[in-house]
């Protein structure tokens, strides 16, 4: 497989294809009981500044570093207090969503400022801190907007609903959170009770996000790969939790010069977006200084890294990403999606898919993107050794555990079970999608459970080919990944791909399989797979039982005229 052509010129650097460099080995840290002691002693070891870009960031969230501990420090605010007191300068790239569509994440962004500033305003030192809450700058078009103005009020009067249901004190204080909301409620004096404005206005409509999952240290070391910081995310591989409280995913952290891509990947986002998050800071304050007011808006662009080409190691490396800008065509245009001006993390799936031989080996929390499954099937009709094994969660998060079927969760089923049947007859045999679940029986479950067994989660976004090319980042396997939300990536070719591959059949076999073969690996999964499903829970080897797609296609709609990058 090659490397990505690198762009070398362009008025936007985001659009611009990163250059292979060359590294030591990735350090692979699989579940977050191995990345966040990691986040947390490169953070203790920070000289001068740190880059924290992320779609959920809590501060509250716990600290598991024994080292930490030892200081006192008990969660991120206090290590991140830690720092800053002692001289560190600190930017957080925070991911802000849509307030309808998002409206439990768009809280959590504003709360988590909250926490931050505050605890500034408590220092008697000041901090060299910035935090840039990002709303992606792609938005529906007018025509769009009004043709889904209905639905998209029918969920702004249930959100005064619920908001109105709470007691006053909570009702007033999650208000002032719900920054967005603020464009059509207002919270009244007399009543204490959330009215609508006077003034109906059109519905701002933004279906794209910033996905990312980001850190950089020094310019010298970067985190990424699938997990933000929150308590929701920690487990560890024995996934002794209960079954809505499991995360498996997997990170990368990465010396040398890709560090620097990473870094400009960062600041590219936070110069294209922190001129808007200043102005809704402001407003923010304007409109709920109670709880508000310590936000500093005083936001200023970052400097982009040098580009460091050269060997410092021997492991080829490429930073991918997926980007993508407004789409700019007219106020009354039938706009739904944006432009995508790097679909990096894309192509280099493709390519890995094009040119594997022997196995390919992934792991998804989504598989709807019905043009990598076309060329999945392309290539086993050309390579008639290519085996695939394809781990998923048993069913999404939001069907499995909240038990939602609204029509955005039956669309992406549908597309799902379209792409397990494309690749399902052009491999026939010689494709495996399996799913994990604990040892652990369950009665009446539902989506959490399979074969009788409760669900482990599966979040992570791994691909490795012929045990010598490895792709980790923030991307699924879906439209919306790899071609409309902000992504980011590592492709890199070297032996820690393999070892990669074979730490994960440990974590969900044993050690034994471990030291299978790569030819005969998808024998072993396969037989294990199936041979659990025929044997009580208890007596299961690991953690593997097949995929069936057959709930998803039982479950699943078509919405026409609904980009599937919608889900």
């Amino acid at each position: 497989m090659a490397f990505l052509n690198a762009a070398t010129s362009g008025h936007d650097p985001l659009s611009m294809q990163s250059p292979v460099v060359y590294g030591p080995e990735p350090d692979v840290l699989i579940e977050a009981s191995a990345a966040y002691p990691k986040l947390e002693r490169l953070t203790l070891d920070a000289r001068e500044r740190i880059w924290f870009a992320f779609r959920i960031f809590d501060p509250d969230t716990p600290l598991y570093l024994p080292e930490s501990r030892e200081l006192g420090l008990k969660t991120w605010s206090d290590l991140l207090a830690y720092k800053l007191e002692r001289g560190i300068s600190f930017r957080l790239l925070l991911t802000d969503f849509d307030p309808v569509v998002g409206d439990t994440l768009h809280e959590m962004t504003w709360r988590s400022l909250v926490t931050l500033f505050d605890r500034q305003a408590a220092s008697v030192n000041p901090w060299d801190m910035q935090i840039c809450p990002a709303l992606h700058e792609g938005r529906a078009s007018r025509y769009v907007r009004m043709l889904l103005a209905p639905a998209v009020y029918a969920r702004i009067h249930a959100k005064r609903n619920k908001l109105n249901a709470m007691d006053p004190e909570t009702r007033s204080e999650t208000f002032e959170f719900t920054r967005g909301y603020h464009r059509y409620f207002r919270l009244s004096s007399s009543t204490g009770k959330i009215q609508w404005r006077p003034k109906i206005m059109l519905p701002r409509i933004h279906p794209v996000t910033h996905h990312h999952k980001l850190a950089v240290f020094d310019d010298e070391t970067a985190i990424l790969g699938g997990l933000d910081v929150n308590e929701r995310r920690y487990d560890d591989p024995s996934h002794d939790r209960r079954s809505v409280d499991t995360w498996h995913d997997v990170s990368l952290s990465v010396t040398g010069p890709a560090v620097a891509y990473v870094a400009q990947h960062i600041a590219g986002v936070w110069n294209m977006d922190y001129v808007a998050a200043r102005q809704s800071m402001i407003r923010a304050q304007v409109q709920s200084p109670r709880l508000l007011g310590h936000i500093d808006p005083a936001l200023s662009p970052l400097d982009l890294p040098p580009s460091q080409e050269g060997a410092t190691g021997d492991v080829p490396m490429q930073v991918v990403c997926t980007v993508s800008r407004n789409k700019k065509k007219g106020r009354y245009s039938f706009r739904m999606r944006p432009t995508t001006v790097n679909n990096g993390l894309e192509a280099a799936h493709l390519g890995l898919v094009r040119d594997a031989h022997t196995l390919l080996y992934i792991e998804t929390q989504f598989f709807r993107h019905k043009p990598l499954a076309e060329a999945l099937a392309e290539r086993a009709g050309q390579c008639a050794d290519l085996r695939l094994i394809m781990l998923l969660p048993a069913a999404p998060e939001e069907i499995a555990f909240d038990d939602k079927n609204g029509l955005d969760s039956r669309y992406g089923e549908r597309l799902q079970a379209d792409c397990i049947d494309i690749v399902r007859e052009a491999f026939g045999p010689r494709a495996l999608f399996v799913c994990p679940a604990k040892r652990e029986s369950v009665k009446d479950a539902g989506r959490a459970a399979v074969n009788g067994a409760a669900i482990i989660y599966v979040h992570a976004k791994v691909a490795v080919a012929d045990d010598e090319w490895g792709i980790i980042g923030s991307a699924n396997m879906n439209g919306r990944s790899l071609r409309w939300d902000s992504e980011l990536g590592l492709l890199w070719k070297g032996p820690s791909a393999g070892t990669l591959r074979r730490r994960l059949a440990t974590d969900w076999i044993d050690a034994e399989a471990a030291e299978t073969p790569m030819i005969d690996t998808f024998d072993l999964w396969r037989k294990t797979a199936w041979a659990n499903a025929g044997k009580p829970v208890a007596q299961r080897r690991g953690f593997l039982l097949p995929y069936l797609p057959d709930e998803a296609d039982a479950m699943g709609v078509n919405i026409p005229l609904l980009p599937p990058e919608t889900v």
